[in-house]
């Protein structure tokens, strides 16, 4: 009685979660193949949030959303190209009080910055920590073929 009572329960199981499970996989399975198209991408938009989150927060934001202190950076409207992005990191603008930070950080550090502050403007990644915001608490995953380049 007691292996027929388990066997149902092992049944219904499989046919309410069974589902379910099989439903996500194309999503998990879509989700790694991109991870996996270029790893490198992820890792530098999450080593440009890090770079961040050590020197450029505090006059910019938490999430490149500007504060009284320094501008948006996430407004598509005054984006700047990678070129430009770099320069200005690697220079600063004094008269506008721009420290320059090519001192602190080199040529990939800045750009590896660049690359998260895109990802931001071009909302292909959410507000906050990139590592915890992807499906079901895994790494986000950047969209194919994104960034272009």
């Amino acid at each position: 009685m007691m292996l027929r009572w388990i066997g149902a329960a092992a049944v219904l199981f499989v046919a309410v979660f069974g589902s379910h499970v099989q439903s996500e996989l194309p999503l998990q399975a879509e989700l790694l193949a991109a991870a996996q198209s270029n790893p490198d991408t992820y890792r530098d938009v999450y080593n440009g949030w890090k770079w961040w989150h050590v020197y450029c927060y505090r006059c910019h934001g938490v999430d490149a959303v500007g504060t009284t202190n320094a501008p948006n950076l996430t407004d598509p409207a005054k984006k700047l190209v990678a070129r430009e992005f770099l320069r200005i990191v690697r220079n600063g603008v004094l008269d506008k009080g721009m420290q320059a930070w090519n001192k602190l950080l080199d040529d990939k550090q800045i750009g590896q910055i660049e690359l998260y502050v895109r990802a931001r403007t071009e909302k292909v990644l959410p507000a906050g920590r990139p590592d915890e915001v992807g499906p079901n608490g895994g790494a986000w995953v950047p969209p194919a073929g994104w960034p272009k380049r």
